[in-house]
């Protein structure tokens, strides 16, 4: 995928202006900078959510999957209940639950849970999700070192016959998500 962005801003603020990127098919590309630098406006972007900037994208992609930085959850319903509202397959969806420690949560409700174990069941959401680009903003939010790794394993799985783009603006999540493509913002 190319992206030429002649200009995007938000008000008179300017966000990019002349800027270009590329991100190779089934790389796995971060997108590392500061806060407030414009990482998540690029991931809307590339993910074809914000077509509000002057600009074009070559091969973009058909079907996105994205994970945001809020979890995006829908607190009054169980977890199971979030699972299903992507997949008809129960059985993998408890399957995924229990590969990221959360076996027995399924009929817990979402406001129950812990901000760890809500970034868990966003994850397990996605990975129930076929797609051909996996975008992730922040994908770490609120996890422990040890359950950082298992997510980024079982990420690195989902993700191993499709194009990745991750949003950090923590260098030590370069390794752990096997970037070998970086923007730097």
């Amino acid at each position: 995928m190319r992206v030429f962005i002649e200009e995007k801003k938000f008000g008179d603020k300017i966000i990019f202006q002349n800027a270009s990127f590329e991100i190779p098919e089934l790389s796995r590309t971060a997108v590392l900078g500061p806060s407030g630098c414009g990482k998540t406006t690029l991931m809307r972007i590339l993910s074809g959510l914000d077509k509000d900037y002057l600009g074009r994208i070559e091969s973009p992609p058909v079907n996105p999957v994205i994970l945001f930085q809020e979890d995006r959850l829908s607190e009054r319903i169980s977890v199971m209940s979030n699972l299903i509202a992507v997949t008809d397959d129960r059985n993998k969806a408890l399957s995924t639950l229990a590969s990221l420690s959360l076996g027995g949560e399924e009929k817990s409700h979402i406001h129950e849970l812990s901000g760890g174990m809500r970034r868990r069941v966003a994850i397990a959401r996605l990975l129930l999700v076929d797609s051909d680009y996996v975008f992730l903003d922040e994908p770490f939010r609120g996890l422990d070192d040890s359950t950082r790794k298992k997510v980024s394993s079982l990420i690195l799985e989902y993700a191993k016959n499709r194009t990745l783009v991750f949003i950090t603006h923590d260098e030590e999540d370069l390794p752990i998500l096997s970037s070998d493509n970086v923007i730097r913002l």
